[in-house]
């Protein structure tokens, strides 16, 4: 005769990696935010040969970025946070390259803060204590 214990109920808590990712998800989706805000005011959306569909991505990047936190701390789900962060953190590592590159580079640990929010993000998102909390969500029946 086998006896099993009841498991426990999820904690509803949300774990601090969690609240982290989200939060510098949402850091990290500030300079990207700014960029795009002076490329379309600079007129960016368009180009001499006709609408320029890079900048559209460009605009689209940090606002699905704030849209993967907010799902996160919702507990729907921690995989759009991690896949979010990859157009943000690509186009930071562009951000850093080109400013390396540079003759007036000064300090290069200051870009690499664009590049660290991001990744720090995706990878707190990850953590199996993260995925269990999501995954430990109450379903709707019915």
């Amino acid at each position: 005769m086998t006896t099993s214990t009841p498991s426990a109920p999820p904690d509803a808590r949300t774990p601090p990696p969690a609240i982290l990712s989200a939060a510098l998800g949402l850091i990290g989706a500030v300079p990207t935010g700014f960029l795009a805000v002076i490329a379309v005011a600079l007129g960016g959306l368009t180009a001499d040969a006709g609408p320029d569909p890079w900048a559209y991505l460009l605009v689209l990047a940090p606002l699905v970025q704030v849209w993967a936190a907010i799902w996160l701390l919702a507990r729907r789900g921690w995989l759009p946070m991690v896949i979010a962060v990859v157009p943000v953190a690509v186009l930071a590592g562009v951000v850093v390259w080109t400013a390396a590159r540079t003759e007036d580079a000064g300090n290069p640990v200051l870009p690499l803060l664009l590049l660290l929010a991001p990744v720090v993000a995706a990878v707190l998102a990850a953590t199996p204590r993260v995925r269990r909390w999501v995954a430990g969500r109450p379903r709707r029946t019915g």
